[in-house]
């Protein structure tokens, strides 16, 4: 008997130290003795279509002369003779911006003294219209120092196109949320919302603009690359945007308790 009883005094032990220990807020207790109310998630997405409206347009200016001093004037001289033509076709001299210039003295196959000086400047110029572009275009095509390295183009009204596909967004939610408390006949009730995706991204059509473009620059750097691996001279850059049609994106989620 003694000894069934130290058994039994054994297990309640164990059993005891088994249990798990039950911690938490009321409000927290609560939801582990009753369920948390019903809840339904509804999403909703809308796209909207825009065009850039400016574009940034990078012109490198390349001089090389015997001496640093007269490298340095010759391109300086050269992007003031830009500057004047831009002006002039009505582009606004806060439109035209210039790097600091970089120079690479260039070496002869003997001796350490270079044989010339290059100085590179690149000049970014922001326009809105297809007549600016041109300006910039016969500037360019009247020296053989200018080229038109690369463009890059932007929609100046973001933020408002996102706000906008973000509303039509949840309008979808709400009509959603009518339809169901029409038909089931109960009432829901936002208590979330879920930013789940807002984003911006080229059309197809303008994505096949682009291969083009990028396929084409390729080239043309493959091109200038096996025709003198040692040139210095500027290539088309493939970095920046080469679209101009965007369509912005967005994607949410709100959640409703049903009551």
């Amino acid at each position: 008997m003694r000894l069934l009883a130290a058994t039994l005094l054994s297990i309640g032990a164990i059993t005891a130290q088994a249990a798990p220990e039950i911690k938490g807020t009321p409000d927290e207790l609560r939801q582990l003795v009753h369920p948390v109310e019903n809840r339904v998630m509804i999403s909703g997405e809308a796209q909207e279509k825009a065009y850039t409206d400016k574009a940034i347009v990078s012109v490198v200016v390349t001089t090389e002369e015997k001496q640093l001093a007269k490298s340095l004037a010759a391109n300086a001289a050269l992007r003031s003779s830009i500057q004047q033509q831009l002006l002039k076709a009505g582009i606004a001299a806060d439109a035209i911006k210039s790097s600091k210039f970089s120079t690479s003295p260039q070496y002869g196959w003997f001796g350490s003294k270079p044989d010339s000086y290059k100085v590179v400047n690149r000049m970014a110029i922001t326009i809105s219209e297809e007549k600016q572009m041109e300006a910039i275009a016969t500037a360019a095509d009247s020296h053989k120092e200018i080229e038109v390295s690369s463009t890059e183009f932007e929609h100046t009204q973001k933020d408002e196109f996102d706000q906008k596909v973000k509303a039509a967004a949840l309008a979808k939610i709400m009509a959603t949320k009518k339809n169901y408390e029409k038909t089931l006949g109960i009432t829901l009730k936002p208590v979330a919302i879920r930013d789940s995706r807002i984003f911006q991204r080229a059309s197809v059509g303008a994505r096949g603009v682009e291969e083009v473009l990028v396929t084409a620059q390729r080239r043309m750097k493959t091109s200038a690359t096996m025709a003198d691996e040692s040139s210095f001279a500027p290539t088309p850059s493939s970095g920046g945007s080469s679209f101009d049609e965007i369509v912005y994106e967005a994607f949410l989620e709100v959640e409703f308790k049903v009551e």
